[in-house]
């Protein structure tokens, strides 16, 4: 464990990291869901959890350093409302070799920010393909994930594959 306040940690990330970023990522989804009226309709519609951004580039080359670890969850589309597209909400990964923001006050290691989407599945499509196409649309954050590596968390069948 490192108490290390820096703006980036280098430490590499492993399997196991994702991992925990998964499990993590999957308690504050639990929570939103019970806290957020409309997230909660996506409860039991999870296709794919990715890490993605600055996290996801460091796992790629080492060298880039992690910030924070942005965590994406996708959703089937179909509920009664869309999974709300422009909230983020924002979990303590908790003490870890990677220290914490500086910026972080009140956190006890990096933070973890959880953004979601809900996107349309085609028929039999495995998730990752239904996150390809959607990564392939004009949606500005599709455009931008799209300019970084994207690890799969979960399903577990899809584990550490990129899915771009």
């Amino acid at each position: 464990m490192s108490n290390e306040v820096a703006v980036r940690s280098y430490e590499l990330l492993t399997s196991a990291d994702l991992e925990r970023i998964s499990s993590v990522a999957m308690e504050a989804l639990a929570g939103i869901f019970d806290r957020a009226p409309v997230a909660g309709l996506y409860r039991d519609r999870l296709l794919l959890l990715a890490l993605a951004q600055g996290g996801a580039l460091h796992y790629l080359n080492g060298t880039n350093g992690i910030k924070d670890f942005d965590v994406w969850a996708f959703f089937e589309a179909g509920a009664a409302k869309p999974f709300p597209h422009r909230k983020r909400w924002s979990t303590d990964f908790g003490p870890s070799r990677f220290g914490r923001h500086p910026d972080d006050a009140g956190y006890s290691g990096r933070r973890l920010d959880l953004m979601g989407r809900s996107i349309t599945l085609g028929n039999g499509d495995p998730p990752q393909d239904a996150v390809r196409r959607w990564l392939g649309s004009g949606a500005r954050s599709a455009i931008a994930l799209r300019q970084r590596p994207i690890y799969c968390l979960w399903p577990k069948s899809a584990f550490g594959e990129r899915v771009n």
